[in-house]
């Protein structure tokens, strides 16, 4: 079942940690904070998550939490990955247990009454993995389709809230990477950017890299990388279009980037992955 579905809790001392910086997957993620405080980029916004916030990542979302030098505490955490297939048996046509993950909101913050609930399911999920108990697989997949009704009661429920950046620097950072994202395919570079927005070179790679985990080159990349793969799973275009179209005029560059990124060849990640679609 690991290769459907993985369950993870991790606790962390207060300490400087940053997720990798490869971090967008086809699978659904579920990211609930029990204790402390953490930055989590997503997309194009930074998020201040605290205990009792619960995280929906979709599929292909580019994501990564963060600590800074001021915001440094120790965490507790429980993180869940899932695809479609895992659940097959339990979706209906009538209602998408999968639809919580397309809310504009990626955050959402528990009253003490939900936390509690949502806590006792996921250590029960934990202690079904861990015992493997007769049915245990069964077992944990009516207990995430419970938990999806009731993350999808929530996105129903709640108005989507105006996102309020935390400074100007998110607020301006989030308007770059904005534009990086419907701009992937052209040739950006720092000072292209930089100039565009106003700020020094120097100064714009400093915070986009305090508010992001990302480099700015290594944002762009994993920007194209991600689209590139959807188009070597999605579509019949040759590696050399794909290039093209996702801003690598180089076709080597491109093949090396997108190793390093994906661990796969772009037509090793066609003929391996393409077979999950």
């Amino acid at each position: 079942m690991a290769d459907k579905f993985t369950i993870e809790h991790v606790i962390r001392p207060e300490t400087h940690f940053n997720m990798a910086s490869k971090h967008y997957h086809d699978h659904f993620e579920i990211y609930y904070l029990v204790n402390g405080e953490r930055y989590y980029f997503i997309e194009n916004r930074t998020y201040h998550v605290k205990k009792g916030d619960i995280v929906l990542i979709n599929k292909y979302l580019l994501h990564r939490t963060i600590t800074t030098e001021k915001y440094k505490h120790a965490h507790e955490r429980i993180l869940l990955l899932f695809d479609e297939a895992f659940l097959d048996k339990f979706n209906s046509p009538d209602f998408d247990l999968f639809s919580c993950f397309d809310s504009k909101q990626n955050v959402y913050s528990l009253n003490p009454d939900e936390q509690l609930w949502v806590e006792n399911l996921l250590f029960k999920i934990i202690k079904e993995e861990e015992r493997k108990n007769d049915l245990y697989q069964t077992y944990i997949q009516i207990l995430v389709t419970e938990l999806l009704i009731f993350l999808n009661r929530i996105v129903r429920s709640r108005k989507t809230s105006a996102y309020k950046y935390t400074d100007q620097n998110h607020e301006k950072v989030g308007e770059i990477t904005s534009y990086i994202n419907s701009n992937y395919n052209e040739n950006l570079s720092l000072k292209l950017v930089a100039d565009l927005f106003n700020y020094s070179p120097t100064y714009l790679s400093k915070i986009f890299k305090e508010v992001t985990g990302f480099s700015f080159v290594e944002y762009i990349n994993h920007v194209r990388v991600k689209e590139a793969s959807k188009l070597l799973l999605n579509s019949q275009l040759n590696i050399t279009d794909i290039a093209s179209r996702t801003g690598y005029n180089n076709l080597t560059h491109f093949g090396r980037v997108f190793k390093k990124i994906s661990g796969y060849s772009p037509l090793e990640y066609r003929k391996t992955k393409g077979f999950q679609i």
